[in-house]
């Protein structure tokens, strides 16, 4: 079963982020396919590297980067989302896409998994 993981919520907001990576992380330690996490909306800040986040707010773009090189998960940033929110758009790891590529990848996948 190939699952689209799609993280729409920013890693300080609420818990939702971590919880996506932890549902992400369990289900590569159980075999399951992954097709792709896609962050849209404020969820792109899970890409940010450079520091700026509350003092109690995991950043996650180094751990979601370790899984993706594991799983071979590709990263998904969605293009308009990032290019509003993000500095730096190229963040390593993480590379943009348009709806047309998501949905695509929806097609494709058993399951869609929305945080």
């Amino acid at each position: 079963m190939k699952i689209l993981i799609i993280v729409n919520e920013s890693p300080w907001g609420t818990s939702l982020g971590v919880t996506a990576f932890r549902l992400v992380r369990a289900m590569v330690a159980n075999e399951a396919r992954v097709a792709a996490v896609f962050f849209r909306g404020d969820g792109v800040y899970h890409a940010q590297t450079d520091g700026r986040t509350d003092s109690g707010t995991p950043c996650l773009a180094k751990e979601w980067r370790a899984l993706s090189r594991q799983a071979d998960i590709p990263l998904l940033l969605c293009s308009a989302a990032a290019q509003r929110r993000l500095e730096n758009v190229s963040s390593a790891g993480f590379r943009e896409a348009g709806l047309a590529e998501v949905m695509a990848i929806m097609a494709d996948s058993d399951r869609v998994v929305t945080f």
